[in-house]
């Protein structure tokens, strides 16, 4: 099974299409890792997704999650702005999904301007430290996108995108 935490509803972006759908949650997580831990170990097959907000605005808590839960696997969907504070927790992860949205002027009129340099930047450094997992462009498609141009993009620079409408924001 797919278990997702949502490690932090904090975001250091505040994107366009974003509709603020964590707001109202704590700030940080409010139960006890090793309870989670005992419900998790019930699955053999576990797999742990770490969302939220911006999952590495808490790194070290993704990090002991990452040494702490009996998992099968772990994944990770992030902006790519603090990839590098993974440190060598990056190497325990079997896939990262970067959020992007296609060409640069798209996702940094989305997301933020230089957004799209941070996650090619995030992307050079998965490749610079030898990551071995899937990398995946997770890409919202609104109103400016060209879903074909975007995509074909992005598979320029990612093996995988994942796409959705951006029709729940």
């Amino acid at each position: 099974m797919l278990y997702i935490v949502i490690v932090t509803p904090r975001c250091n972006l505040h994107c366009a299409y974003c509709g603020g759908s964590l707001h109202g949650m704590p700030g940080e997580i409010q139960y006890h890792l090793h309870d989670l831990a005992a419900f998790i170990a019930k699955d053999a097959h576990a797999v742990v997704a770490f969302y939220g907000g911006e999952p590495l605005l808490e790194a070290d808590v993704v990090k002991r999650m990452i040494d702490t839960l009996p998992a099968q696997r772990f994944v990770i969907q992030t902006n790519g702005f603090f990839m590098e504070r993974m440190e060598s927790h990056l190497h325990r992860l079997d896939t990262v999904l970067l959020s992007v949205d296609g060409r640069e002027e798209v996702t940094d009129f989305y997301r933020c301007e230089g957004c799209y340099r941070k996650v090619m930047d995030a992307l050079a450094f998965l490749k610079s430290q030898g990551f071995r997992g899937e990398v995946i462009a997770r890409m919202a498609a609104s109103s400016r996108t060209d879903i074909y141009e975007d995509v074909m993009h992005l598979l320029q620079h990612f093996p995988l995108v994942h796409w959705q409408l951006d029709a729940v924001w």
